[in-house]
């Protein structure tokens, strides 16, 4: 049995292709009658909205709690600013793109490195570092990058994902010597002395897949093995 969308062969008793999502249609073994597949999407369930007006609640209590405490014995901020802001980031991270019912990935992860940017200035500035600029800035600047753009490539390019792969896992070698290089310049560490690990790794499975990519009956046996 094959999807009808994209081709990939399906398992017996598959609801749905691994690939595309396709809703599986079976003629041989339809018994209610249907000459094609529902592929309406279920009913958008309205109580996951109240699950998320209970949690947003808590954390907003749970942020109240710790600044009244910090206020109340030191007068300051203290550390219940770490707390609140941990708080935030982890709303923003996992809790607000549930508010949506098709959250848009590449609009979302840059927020999500964005909120992930304050939480660490908010350290440097309280531990009196002047290492943001000069190390996390660019790190997070260079993780959305690279993680927005492999969201990008995945979604609107169909076509020779093995490509797309390779390439994503080379660059993630070379995003660890950069952000050791990033370690040198701000901590005086010294170079190389382990990003050539993940980039001999990380490298090697780019390389793979890139030489998979130009082998047909490889690069066929891949795909419908672990749907690139």
């Amino acid at each position: 049995m094959y999807c009808v969308k994209c081709g990939v062969r399906l398992q017996d008793g598959a609801a749905k292709c691994p690939l595309c999502s396709t809703p599986v249609w079976n003629p041989d073994g339809a018994e209610s009658g249907k000459t094609y597949p529902d592929t309406l999407p279920p009913r958008y369930k309205e109580t996951i909205h109240g699950v998320l007006f209970i949690i947003t609640m808590l954390c907003a209590v749970s942020v109240s709690v710790c600044l009244a405490i910090c206020l109340r014995l030191y007068g300051t901020v203290s550390w219940s600013g770490y707390v609140a802001l941990g708080v935030v980031l982890f709303y923003i991270v996992a809790l607000l793109p549930a508010w949506f019912r098709h959250p848009i990935a590449e609009v979302f992860v840059p927020i999500d490195h964005a909120a992930a940017a304050l939480y660490v200035l908010y350290i440097c500035l309280k531990t009196g570092g002047n290492w943001f600029m000069s190390f996390a800035f660019p790190v997070i600047v260079a993780s959305c990058l690279l993680s927005t753009a492999m969201i990008c490539l995945l979604k609107y390019v169909k076509r020779d994902r093995l490509f797309i792969f390779g390439g994503f896992f080379i660059l993630c070698g070379a995003f660890a010597v950069l952000v050791e290089f990033f370690e040198h310049i701000s901590f005086g560490t010294q170079m190389f002395l382990w990003s050539l690990f993940p980039l001999a790794g990380f490298g090697a499975a780019g390389l793979l897949l890139l030489l998979a990519g130009t082998i047909p009956p490889l690069r066929h046996a891949l795909v419908k093995r672990f749907f690139f």
